[in-house]
């Protein structure tokens, strides 16, 4: 779960971040985000938004990132030197904010993290500890677009199906459709007789690089073609 969180916020481009105002209650707006290198979350205000306002009167905040990760902390000054070494890596991502970052109307805030709590693929909510997500480290393939996976399972076609009768325990399946990719292996909403659900077939090996992706995926396929149940496939009549 730490991976999984300290890889949402390695490649989230916004969130919602929540500031207290004068009154005591939370006030929620979008705001651009980058990951520092470590887990943090870094965001460029205008000086002129009551957000900046409220921050500089209450540093309490948390940033609600992907849906599924919860951060509550408080909001502090990015150091000069620190902007200076993000700035290429934020404009990279917010192209139309290049004027905003070198303004001095702006300014440059980071959530000094106190709590987690991550919601897993079940629903389920998970606090975890600060540390448990700075120490974690990215999913290589956490930037894998909806674009993306569609090309994968386009490639794999019927073999799609056939890695999870065969690896993944769903004998009876009659139908997957692939829906996440991650380092450790594939998801799929898979339908059997009585139930639609999630499964998943996890690579032969742990991925450290994007670039082994197509080697791993190979793998199933050849795995599950060589499989009792492909071969008896291709033995029926």
């Amino acid at each position: 779960m730490p991976e999984q969180a300290r890889s949402v916020v390695s490649v989230a481009k916004t969130a919602g971040l929540a500031t207290v105002d004068t009154d005591g209650r939370p006030v929620v707006a979008p705001v651009p985000i980058v990951d520092d290198g470590s887990g943090q979350p870094i965001t460029v205000l205008s000086n002129l938004t009551t957000h900046t306002e409220r921050a500089r009167r209450d540093s309490r905040a948390a940033m609600s990132i992907a849906d599924r990760l919860l951060l509550q902390g408080e909001l502090v000054a990015v150091p000069g030197l620190q902007q200076l070494e993000l700035q290429p890596r934020f404009v990279a991502l917010h192209p139309t904010l290049t004027r905003q970052v070198e303004s001095l109307d702006y300014s440059w805030f980071g959530l000094r993290v106190e709590r987690v709590r991550w919601t897993d693929d079940d629903g389920d909510e998970h606090w975890l500890r600060p540390e448990d997500l700075f120490g974690a480290e990215p999913d290589p393939l956490a930037d894998l677009t909806a674009a993306d996976i569609d090309d994968v399972a386009d490639r794999l076609d019927d073999n799609l199906l056939l890695i999870f009768r065969s690896l993944g325990g769903r004998w009876l399946a009659r139908s997957a459709e692939l829906v996440h990719i991650d380092r450790y292996g594939v998801v799929a909403v898979v339908d059997e007789p009585g139930r639609r659900n999630r499964g998943r077939v996890p690579f032969p090996q742990r991925l450290d690089d994007s670039a082994e992706l197509h080697a791993a995926l190979g793998a199933l396929v050849r795995a599950a073609r060589s499989s009792p149940i492909a071969r008896g496939a291709d033995e029926r009549p």
